[in-house]
């Protein structure tokens, strides 16, 4: 399933699900557009319809940006659901994550975070 907050960049990266599925054979099992900047009305409501056994998935892939990230989590546990993984697009990496979220929500939680050039590390890939 995926969530994604009206705005240019998050509908674009969740708009390539579609294709992502097919070529893993995975079922998207619901794809839902909120407002863009959206607050708990707007995301209770999603959550609690992803959390009924018909609905269930296994993921939810959620392309907000730091205020739809902190509401989507509260959603969830209005919702007293959470997937079994949970994608996101930006706000994982973001400084203010942890303290809109607060520790126990941000602990295990892993996203992307911006490649700094200035970094001093070498891998295979950099």
């Amino acid at each position: 399933s995926s969530v994604w907050e009206d705005a240019s960049f998050t509908r674009g990266v969740c708009a390539a699900l579609d294709a992502l599925a097919a070529d893993h054979g995975l079922e998207i099992k619901s794809q839902t557009e909120v407002p863009s900047s959206p607050s708990g009305e707007d995301l209770d409501p999603v959550a609690r319809n992803l959390s009924l056994s018909k609905m269930n998935p296994d993921v939810v892939v959620t392309c907000v940006y730091d205020k739809g990230c902190a509401e989507w989590i509260a959603s969830l546990r209005r919702a007293k659901w959470t997937p079994k993984g949970q994608v996101f697009t930006v706000c994982v990496g973001m400084d203010s994550f942890l303290e809109a979220v607060g520790a126990s929500d941000a602990m295990y939680m892993t996203g992307i975070s911006p490649w700094d050039p200035s970094l001093p590390m070498k891998d295979d890939v950099v």
